[in-house]
This record gives C-alpha cells, sequence and structure tokens, in this order.
C-alpha cells in the first residue's frame, strides 16, 4: 500500500475511532470504552521506568520522593512531570481501534511501537506500546501489552514517550536571575584581557580591569542579564569526546557571582570551540558537557571594550 493511501486509512480510522466514542459516550454514559483492569502507574508508587524503541533505551530511575535519573544525569523536573501528565490520561484513554489489522497502522505492533514497561522495584507494574502521532490528530495510541484493544490519549507533541536518553536531561546549563547576581568576572589565557562587571557604591556597574575602571554600557549589561537568565543547551556532547576536552585550559570562562542570600549558586562556565557555531560548555561541580549555540557563547565570551563606555 502507498504512503498516500497509509495515510488516508490511517486518518479515516482516527475519524471513526474517534466519532465511536462519541456516539458510545453519549449512548450509554457508560466506561466500556476506557482501558480497565490498570495496576497503579503513578510517580508515587513506581521506582523504574524502561522505553524502548528499536535499539534505543532511555532508562529513568527513581532516586528520591520526587527525584529521577537516566543513567548518571538528574532527569529534568519539567520533562517528568509532562510525562506523568500524559500517563495520568492513561486510565481514561478511549478505545480507538479493536482488530490487530490495524495495530501496524497505529504503530503499535512489536516492531514499529514504543515499549514503555513501569517497574515496581524488581516486578513490571505494566507495559504498553505507544504508537505513531500526528501534529493534525494529537493523540497518542496505546495499546497494553498482550491486548488487542487500541487506545487514545492527548499529546501535543511527539516525543513524551521518547527513549532517547538526551531528551530526559536538563538542557539547561545555568538560570541565574538578574536579583541574585553581585557580580561578573570574564577570564581568558591573556590575563591583560580579562575583566570584571561590580556595582560601584551608588549601584552602578562598572567594568574593572588591569588599565582601570570604566563605566558600564547599561543596554549592554541588560541584554547580559537577560542572557545569564537561562542558558539553553542546543545538545550534550558524548561522554568520549567530552572527557578529551581540556577545560582546564579554556578559551575562556564567564564567572556568575551571586548575593550571599541569593538561591542561585556562584557559577563559572568554561568555554571551547568546538566549531563555527557551536561551543563546548562546561560548569566545573558537573560531570556534563553542553553544546551551546556560537552566537550567544561568543557574546557571553565578550571583550572589555565591548561593554566600557569609552573616555
Amino acid at each position: 500500500m502507498k504512503s498516500r493511501q497509509v495515510g488516508f486509512v490511517l486518518m479515516a480510522l482516527i475519524l471513526i475511532g474517534v466519532l465511536g466514542i462519541a456516539i458510545r459516550l453519549i449512548s450509554s454514559g457508560q466506561d466500556d470504552f476506557v482501558m480497565e483492569g490498570l495496576m497503579p502507574i503513578t510517580q508515587d508508587v513506581i521506582t523504574r521506568i524502561e522505553v524502548t524503541r528499536g535499539e534505543q533505551t532511555a532508562e529513568l530511575v527513581k532516586t528520591g520522593e520526587d527525584n529521577w535519573r537516566v543513567g548518571k544525569y538528574p532527569a529534568f523536573a519539567p520533562r517528568l512531570g509532562d510525562f506523568w501528565t500524559h500517563i495520568a490520561d492513561i486510565p481514561d484513554s478511549q478505545l480507538v481501534a479493536r482488530l490487530p489489522k490495524h495495530h501496524e497502522l497505529l504503530g503499535v505492533d512489536e516492531v514499529s511501537g514504543t515499549h514503555v514497561t513501569f517497574y515496581l522495584d524488581q516486578s513490571v507494574q505494566e507495559a504498553f506500546l505507544i504508537g505513531k502521532w500526528s501534529p493534525e490528530v494529537k493523540l497518542c495510541y496505546v495499546r497494553k501489552s498482550g491486548k488487542e484493544d487500541v487506545y487514545g490519549i492527548p499529546c501535543a507533541r511527539n516525543d513524551v514517550f521518547s527513549s532517547d536518553p538526551d531528551t530526559w536531561r536538563n538542557p539547561i546549563v545555568v538560570a541565574i536571575p538578574e536579583a541574585d547576581i553581585a557580580s561578573f568576572d570574564f577570564i581568558y589565557p591573556d590575563s591583560t584581557k580579562s575583566f570584571s562587571l561590580v556595582k560601584n557604591e551608588g549601584s552602578d556597574w562598572i567594568v574593572q580591569s588591569s588599565s582601570g575602571p570604566g563605566p558600564a554600557d547599561s543596554q549592554v549589561l541588560e541584554v547580559l542579564h537577560q542572557a545569564v537568565r537561562i542558558v539553553p543547551a542546543a545538545d550534550f556532547e558524548e561522554e568520549g569526546v567530552a572527557k578529551s576536552l581540556d577545560f582546564d585550559a579554556p578559551e575562556g570562562a564567564v564567572r556568575i557571582n551571586t548575593l550571599k542570600d541569593s538561591s542561585s549558586p556562584t557559577t563559572r562556565l568554561k568555554f571551547i570551540r568546538k566549531d563555527a557555531e557551536t561551543f563546548y560548555v562546561k560548569i566545573p561541580s558537573q560531570s556534563t558537557v553542553f553544546l551551546v549555540d556560537g552566537r550567544l557563547a561568543e557574546f557571553l565570551l565578550m571583550r572589555k571594550e565591548d561593554i566600557q563606555i569609552p573616555d
């Protein structure tokens, strides 16, 4: 069957399923067409999750009351929160198809489906196959392992059930609000190029360097504060490459010094250029090596002349 034909058939199945659900609910008012017989799969019960598609697996392990790890890295809390929101919809998911011949079209067959397995300690609590997603329909198709019925839950995006471990990691390099910042240090191998941004007694920002102090450009300073409010990663570098990078001799570093009573810790970002468009960035307290957009990195690695107002 050609891909266009498959698309028409898939859309027809979806429409039939949605219409069927509406008619059944209106006519019966019963829960006969929702998934039943599920064991508890809430965050307070589950201790481990495996998400597998093909050869790729993301394993999420609970390490505390609300803390999870993916591999050796902390899982990103907002990402997990979104995942659990979708899991909470499964008990109320609506029947879309009953026959096994629809499994491949909906992507919930054993080969093309994404396997999501929930564990309570060493025991499997529940297991599902998650199927295809399309931006037109915005449904995730769910089939309980070993069962034939296929159900649908609302899904606004495609990677809710991602088997890529990196999609579960924290993509934020650093996030420091302006109110928490006491000063900045820009540190380079050539110490004559290093400088600091500090506040004077009148709370005005000034540039301090070996050549003496000078006023800071307020517009550039405002952009700097906005930039460090959230520094996002474009990706993560693989461990093999990350271990080969010499962050003891970076091309430059930016230390963001925070106030003593702030909730943000003082943080140093070390930069090594990867290519024309990307920099490696590392925080000494973490093992993660982030990939950051080159334009953002070059702005953060500013020269004194970029921010000091000339005499």
